[in-house]
């Protein structure tokens, strides 16, 4: 693969009824993701991470982030994770 490409890596899709129209919608995000690379000076560059957000087919939005970036997008959503199933097991305690 050559560098500068991106590679996808994962699709979630969420389907939905448009509650003014009525119609079918559907929104997505994408991660994909750049292998890191040698500069021309010799340099081993980081790669990236690119997550895209879209509604339909269309593009809305996209973040490109350093790998240190989505570590700690990572570390976040771990943690909120965590959060919400020990909220979620006392709930069902009480």
């Amino acid at each position: 693969m050559g560098e500068g490409q991106y590679r996808r890596r994962l699709q979630l899709k969420h389907f939905f009824e448009d509650r003014q129209t009525g119609a079918k919608r559907r929104t997505w995000m994408e991660v994909q993701f750049q292998s890191p690379g040698r500069s021309p000076e010799g340099w081993v560059n980081d790669g990236k991470i690119r997550i895209s957000l879209g509604e339909d087919s269309n593009v809305k939005g996209a973040f490109l982030l350093s790998i240190d970036e989505a570590c700690r997008l990572m570390k976040v959503l771990e943690l909120i994770v965590a959060e919400h199933e020990i909220e979620k097991a006392r709930l069902w305690s009480e």
